[in-house]
């Protein structure tokens, strides 16, 4: 491993012996070097291996503002939400948490609060993502001795969402939230009903309104217009079809989007399930 660039006594960018960008931690490490140099590895305490360049660099770049120990921090939770969710998380996200957890830990110290006005949204529709949130509390608690409240578990959360929304851009996670949020509060008011937010089927509708308001927001389509089953289930729930189409003109008044038949048919099949009580 060589030296490409010292960002500062204890953080380089290296190249390795197969030419791959990483960012290395170690006390000292790069005392006394100048690009080119082997590293010596008894130093090491920490690589970060990132997928492109870009992300390298966009580090290191951060890494002149914010202390390491803040990176350390996120790649503790990355790391736990990856096993907790069995997944793979992005690169990209441990420079959003890392800038994240950062500044937000600057503002408690200088008395600065801010609500998490989508901490609701958050607990309810991502949970799991939530409950991570919750454990990242605690290793921000046991790293820094801050303890924050479950506002903050709420950012995380949604910071998690974010990593599986394509773009990495965390307004887009907000504005699916809010669209599932405004579906929900069609359904519940057309059948004037209260969601079992516990039942199996309530989950899987949350989910695909989730999946559903990403292919608004990038205007993606479902083509297969699934004509013979759109007939069908407009005759079998007629109630939820007639939800649907308040929901059509809900996306196409507000998002400019024409809802197709596949799409209105996964919808009335969802929403009968979770209005049903027996009644479909």
């Amino acid at each position: 491993m060589k030296l490409k660039k010292a960002l500062n006594n204890n953080v380089v960018l290296a190249k390795t012996d197969v030419h791959q960008e990483v960012v290395v931690f170690g006390s000292g490490i790069s005392f006394k070097l100048k690009p080119g140099d082997p590293i010596d590895e008894s130093k090491i305490s920490k690589v970060f291996t990132l997928q492109t360049k870009d992300i390298s660099m966009k580090l290191a770049n951060l890494l002149k503002e914010v202390p390491v120990e803040y990176v350390e921090i996120a790649q503790e939770i990355i790391s736990y939400a990856s096993n907790k969710m069995n997944v793979s998380i992005s690169d990209y996200t441990i420079l959003t948490l890392t800038d994240h957890i950062y500044f937000a830990i600057k503002r408690y110290q200088q008395g600065e609060q801010i609500r998490n006005v989508l901490l609701w949204e958050a607990k309810k529709f991502y949970k799991t993502e939530f409950e991570i949130g919750l454990k990242a509390l605690e290793i921000i608690k046991e790293r820094s001795g801050i303890a924050f409240d479950e506002d903050e578990a709420g950012f995380i959360a949604l910071h998690l969402v974010n990593t599986q929304v394509e773009g990495n851009e965390i307004d887009k996670t907000i504005k699916i939230t809010n669209i599932v949020q405004d579906i929900l509060g069609i359904i519940k008011y057309h059948f004037k009903i209260d969601f079992d937010e516990d039942s199996w089927n309530y989950g899987r509708l949350v989910t695909h309104l989730k999946f559903f308001a990403q292919r608004i927001i990038a205007k993606d389509r479902i083509d297969n217009e699934e004509d013979d089953l759109f007939n069908q289930v407009n005759y079998k729930y007629p109630e939820a079809f007639e939800c649907v189409k308040r929901i059509e003109t809900y996306v196409l008044n507000g998002y400019g989007t024409q809802i197709t038949h596949a799409e209105m048919v996964y919808l009335v099949l969802h929403i009968a399930r979770v209005t049903s009580r027996n009644k479909y």
